[in-house]
């Protein structure tokens, strides 16, 4: 299944950092389009967000729906979706061991001929183990085609 198909998006990691708190001591974010506060956090003045980039150069991962639970649901209503972060990102996924996993990109320009190695084994840790999807997959290497993901 091609990464369009699964509303794939290359993610960047970008470091946010703020000095205002609010009354209880929470740090506070702000959203641009408003002053009201968009995120608070109790564990400091810096977080991590995603933004979406259209290039493989300037990502640090990708965010795609699973294929298993996409074909399961006949579409993305109720398909959860899948996180990897690619080899010198900032931020790396973690494994059932808390080993933290990054994926070594292959080859590509888009998510349309993105290739990663090795293969992909969701382990689904913060869902209940009946509700574990499990999917193991490739994108663009070992026999699936550079831009899709199986």
């Amino acid at each position: 299944m091609r990464l369009r198909d699964l509303e794939a998006q290359l993610l960047r990691c970008v470091t946010l950092r703020t000095t205002e708190r609010n009354d209880k001591g929470e740090w506070v974010w702000r959203g641009e389009e408003s002053d009201l506060p968009r995120y608070w956090s109790t564990t400091g003045p810096e977080r991590i967000v995603f933004e979406h980039v259209e290039s493989v150069a300037q990502a640090h991962g990708i965010r795609f729906m699973c294929p298993k639970s996409f074909a399961k649901n006949g579409g993305p209503r109720g398909t959860h979706s899948v996180y990897i972060f690619f080899v010198g990102s900032p931020y790396a996924g973690r494994n059932m061991a808390g080993q933290e996993v990054r994926w070594k990109v292959l080859g590509g320009t888009t998510i349309d001929d993105l290739s990663i190695s090795p293969s992909i084994q969701e382990q689904d840790d913060d869902v209940k183990p009946e509700h574990r999807c499990g999917w193991h997959g490739f994108i663009g290497f070992s026999n699936v085609p550079p831009g899709s993901a199986a």
